[in-house]
């Protein structure tokens, strides 16, 4: 998708991705079905709040809507080779598909060594959901202040705007399957 496409263009390719019409997107959103048939054929330009009731029907933050480069990878099925390295500082966070564009989930194999740490200090993110299970080893978790140390068979589910960071305290490596929304 042209990253110069006009809105109409882009919220009609992202509406029907989603499997939307154009009545039900007006529906979520609060608006009139012409409104939204009218700012698809480019009949009117939307103002920036009316977009983000668009986008929060969908859901799908401004950003993500300007960035959005088209339809993500068609392939369902991954090898080792197929994803996407994004973790740093000796975490290994490797991502399911290369292309996450203006999707609403992101799920990560993630294998923090001993003593690795995701952050020296809690951090916060965007707003969303994180959440995941401990497949090997042991983690401590600290989430808006309680920390508590999380073994195999064991998980976590939290909002993502409180504080939180993960620390290897283990001999071994810790593996967590996790996924989070929107994607980080």
């Amino acid at each position: 998708m042209d990253v110069n496409q006009n809105v109409g263009e882009r919220l009609k390719a992202l509406r029907s991705r989603y499997g939307l019409s154009q009545r039900k997107l007006a529906d979520k959103a609060g608006l009139t079905h012409g409104t939204v048939s009218h700012i698809e054929r480019d009949k009117i330009s939307p103002s920036i709040g009316t977009l983000r009731q668009i986008l929060d029907a969908i859901p799908m933050t401004l950003s993500d809507f300007f960035a959005y480069q088209g339809e993500r990878d068609t392939d369902f099925f991954y090898t080792r080779d197929d994803l996407l390295e994004v973790g740093s500082g000796g975490v290994s966070l490797l991502q399911i598909g290369k292309n996450l564009n203006g999707l609403p989930l992101q799920i990560l194999l993630e294998r923090y060594p001993p003593g690795a740490e995701t952050a020296s200090t809690p951090y916060r993110c965007r707003s969303g959901e994180e959440g995941g299970f401990v497949i090997e080893g042991e983690i401590e978790l600290t989430i808006d202040g309680r920390t508590r140390v999380l073994k195999a068979n064991e998980g976590y589910l939290f909002p993502s705007h409180l504080a939180h960071k993960m620390r290897n305290t283990g001999q071994v490596d810790c593996v967590i399957v996790s996924a989070c929304t929107p994607p980080a």
